[in-house]
């Protein structure tokens, strides 16, 4: 092999001219030498012959990072930026994605190894670079949508009444759904300040549809708007199927009398429609 058909399988692109990837993997290749890595064979005329037998390993042995191919070419082809750093620096984040933790979604999929939640400044000393550059490394990945990272922007008070920030969650771009539930959930976990607000807005929208529909059975609303009797209904359905559902799992009928009566809604066209 030659050095500049490393860098054609990494980029896509060839060079005639001595560059720094060129240089670079000219000194990765040394030091794998060195470590006993790799043998090196023979080099002449920049060709190497290299016996690359260490290189095959057993991955159930151990704990090992895995990186898709795709990526590493995928962040190789960013312009403008050190390549080499910045693929240390995802295979980094991607090593500290926590296996131990399985991510339920609430269609009852789910997965392991999906999310990871160290902050900035742990990965960037762990790496050797600034926390500026770090922030940088993550908007281009994200870009790339090789990284998603939900901001969680959010606190939480512990028994000390001391103010916490909730770290951010991330994960491969292609995990995003599995990424979201988790951060919602670590919310409702430690009842952080964004999830009281929500349960406090959505207790009282539901207490306000609930009222809605009473006037709506006694012959009121006279002056709903459409969307309101959208908003009624829907909540009515909502909440009959939550019922039904518990039914099916416990079998207990006192769930059923919770049901309520959705003939009201027949004499609204544009909701026989829908």
């Amino acid at each position: 092999m030659t050095c500049n058909q490393l860098v054609y399988y990494l980029t896509g692109e060839t060079s005639q001219q001595r560059n720094k990837i060129t240089d670079y993997i000219k000194c990765g290749i040394n030091e794998l030498e060195e470590k006993g890595i790799v043998i090196k064979q023979k080099e002449f005329s920049k060709h190497y012959i290299l016996d690359c037998n260490n290189l095959w390993i057993d991955t159930d042995s151990g704990n090992f990072t895995k990186i898709y191919f795709n990526e590493v070419q995928q962040i190789f082809k960013i312009k403008n930026i050190n390549n080499f750093t910045l693929l240390r620096y995802f295979i980094f984040i991607i090593g500290t994605i926590n296996w131990n933790i399985t991510v339920y979604l609430p269609n009852g999929e789910y997965k392991n190894g999906v999310v990871g939640n160290f902050t900035i400044d742990y990965l960037a000393e762990k790496v050797g670079i600034s926390k500026r550059s770090a922030i940088e490394y993550n908007k281009i990945l994200e870009k790339e949508k090789l990284l998603y990272i939900h901001r969680q922007n959010d606190f939480v008070i512990d028994d000390k009444n001391n103010i916490r920030s909730l770290s951010n969650i991330y994960g491969r771009a292609s995990d995003i759904e599995y990424i979201n539930t988790f951060a919602k959930n670590q919310q409702k976990h430690y009842e952080s300040y964004r999830y009281l607000e929500n349960n406090n807005k959505k207790a009282n929208t539901k207490r306000r549809l609930a009222q809605m529909y009473q006037q709506l059975l006694k012959g009121g609303g006279k002056d709903y708007t459409e969307k309101d009797i959208a908003d009624i209904y829907n909540y009515v359905i909502e909440e009959n199927q939550k019922y039904e559902r518990m039914y099916e799992k416990n079998k207990c009928e006192d769930y059923l009398d919770k049901i309520r009566d959705t003939d009201i809604f027949d004499k609204y066209e544009f909701i026989k429609e829908k």
